[in-house]
């Protein structure tokens, strides 16, 4: 399944990575030109997001963790996406342009460091993509139930004969967490 599924994410990362390489040629064969500017580079940058998520998967896929509680990682979403959500926000230029105005007095070296940090929307874009991607876990293991029993076989020698002796255990689910 995980094979499966590694391949799977690699076919949906290039298609769309083509689907961004020929964005423009795509629209003129589908007629789609009623569209405004802005609502083609969201949807650009959307097709960027999916291209990041399917490498992040890939990518969760490839490592094999053992995950056995949680299927999605908040924290990690947190720490690795935080920085390009921030910067996809203030990409605009009119929250940045008015932060620049009101506190630094119009600073032309910052307003021109704004400018080359924020413009990079597809870096962004990909990145977020890949945080969110790599905030998903797969677990492949085993359905845990609550009570388990396990059988252990111990060996009993008497004299030239073995014999095997079945020993069952039952552990608690809670036990066998910690």
């Amino acid at each position: 399944m995980r094979i499966f599924l590694i391949i799977f994410s690699f076919i949906n990362t290039v298609f769309y990575v083509f689907v961004y390489s020929y964005f423009d040629n795509i629209l003129d064969i589908f007629g789609v030109t009623g569209l405004s500017s802005i609502a083609l580079n969201y949807i650009k940058l959307a097709a960027l997001l999916v291209v990041g998520f399917c490498i992040g998967i890939t990518v969760m896929l490839i490592l094999r963790l053992k995950i056995k509680r949680s299927l999605f990682s908040f924290k990690n979403l947190f720490i690795v996406g935080i920085f390009p959500f921030i910067c996809l926000i203030l990409s605009e230029g009119t929250i940045t342009s008015l932060i620049i105005n009101k506190f630094f007095n119009s600073s032309e070296k910052l307003s021109e460091l704004a400018f080359y940090l924020f413009s990079r929307q597809t870096i962004w874009s990909l990145w977020l993509g890949f945080a969110v991607g790599s905030s998903i876990r797969f677990s492949f293991l085993k359905k845990e139930y609550k009570h388990l029993s396990v059988e252990k076989s111990e060996q009993i020698s008497s004299g030239s004969e073995s014999v095997k002796v079945p020993d069952i255990e039952k552990q608690d689910h809670n036990q066998s967490q910690e």
